[in-house]
């Protein structure tokens, strides 16, 4: 049995994945097809939930056991987690986080149950739009920090810091550090 499942974003109104998966395939695979059809690096903690019908979260499936969850709570782990232990029929809604710093999230939605067929791996079946950006936030391109021509050529690194401040000044009792 396959699932044909569509993801949207809040963030870019032309995004739009269709990802078709092996209803027997687990989350952990979901989540690798969602990456790679988004041109996302796997580097995220991301998890899933599945919704009520109004987006209402229910059910969390993690990557993997971060200790967190409450003992009477079901904690379901991707890898251990087949897509048809938690997903039964069509219309039925998921959301994928995959930049939980900023609590940025796809919506899923089980669109098609195809009966007697299999797929060994999933497939972007549809991709249109531009993914929203991985992570948000600034960037992160230090490549020309330390070049020569970022440098004062009158600045004398040799001597940098080392006058201007006596011994007395880092006294540890004045950092309430007991001189032990």
């Amino acid at each position: 049995m396959l699932y044909k499942i569509a993801l949207i974003s809040d963030e870019a109104e032309d995004f739009f994945r269709e990802i078709t998966i092996d209803a027997d395939a687990t989350f952990l695979s979901l989540n690798k097809a969602i990456l790679e059809a988004c041109g996302y690096d796997d580097s995220q903690i991301t998890s899933f939930y599945t919704c009520s019908e109004h987006w209402d979260k229910e059910h969390q499936i993690v990557r993997e056991d971060m200790g967190t969850s409450a003992e009477d709570e079901d904690l379901y782990i991707m890898a251990d987690t087949r897509l048809s232990e938690l997903l039964e029929e069509e219309e039925q809604k998921l959301i994928f986080t995959f930049d939980p710093a900023n609590d940025r999230i796809f919506y899923l939605e089980l669109t098609d149950i195809v009966t007697g067929k299999s797929l060994k791996n999933p497939e972007c079946t549809v991709s249109r739009g531009q993914a929203p950006r991985q992570l948000q936030g600034f960037d992160l391109d230090f490549s020309s920090l330390g070049k020569s021509d970022d440098l004062d050529p009158d600045m004398d690194f040799d001597n940098f810091g080392s006058d201007g401040y006596n011994d007395d000044e880092f006294d540890p009792e004045s950092f309430g550090i007991d001189g032990e």
